[in-house]
């Protein structure tokens, strides 16, 4: 299981991490937000406590209490954290005015992790692509049967959003990409006996089901 499971895996992070392809933003924008995120991290005595004062601010001002932002440390997208790029793409929309204001500020040296108006644009964009997409792996009871139809739907969604209009040109371009790399690691499936063992298995086992 693990030598195409991981290949697998290893397609769909790619596919995660399309915003740091050129063909789509530059400078790039999972580059801004993490480098933005370990800024944070990384300065406890001068960015972080800016960073907790900018959200009690924003808390304070904001009409509905009920929808002011938690004081929380931004995640970042690594490698060894299965959907970690959708976290932090998901936290960073969420927390866009704090991030904006802080990088908006000349004195905190952060100037180069702003994000622009067209560029929190891709990020929402690039943000509901992801949930619809790599949460299709994202269980804690993985079943060997269940991956092909996970990557069957995978594969239409990333078909649809890279159709779809609304999208950035630049994001339905690095879909396509991500869609190439993901039939590569699909035909690796017709090399391993343990998955069709199991996809016949389960085929085997929905047909008694059902008579």
């Amino acid at each position: 299981m693990a030598k195409v499971t991981e290949p697998l895996r290893h397609a769909l992070y790619k596919v995660s991490l399309l915003t740091n392809s050129n063909t789509l933003t530059h400078p790039f924008l999972a580059y801004q937000l993490r480098n933005f995120a370990n800024a944070v991290k990384n300065s406890p005595t001068i960015l972080l406590p800016e960073w907790r004062k900018t959200i009690k601010q924003l808390a304070t001002d904001a009409d509905d209490p009920k929808k002011a932002l938690a004081d929380r440390i931004m995640p970042r997208n690594v490698a060894t954290r299965w959907n970690s790029t959708y976290d932090m793409l998901k936290f960073a929309k969420s927390y866009q005015d704090p991030i904006n204001q802080m990088t908006d500020s000349r004195s905190l040296k952060l100037r180069y992790c702003m994000i622009t108006e067209s560029e929190w644009e891709l990020v929402k964009q690039l943000q509901d692509i992801l949930k619809t997409v790599t949460l299709q792996f994202s269980t804690d009871t993985p079943c060997l049967a269940s991956v092909i139809p996970a990557i069957d739907k995978m594969h239409d969604e990333l078909t649809k959003a890279s159709k779809k209009k609304d999208n950035s040109p630049a994001l339905r371009a690095a879909l396509v990409m991500g869609k190439g790399l993901l039939n590569k690691y699909y035909s690796l499936t017709d090399e391993s006996e343990v998955y069709c063992i199991a996809m016949g298995s389960s085929s085997i086992s929905f047909t008694s089901t059902t008579l």
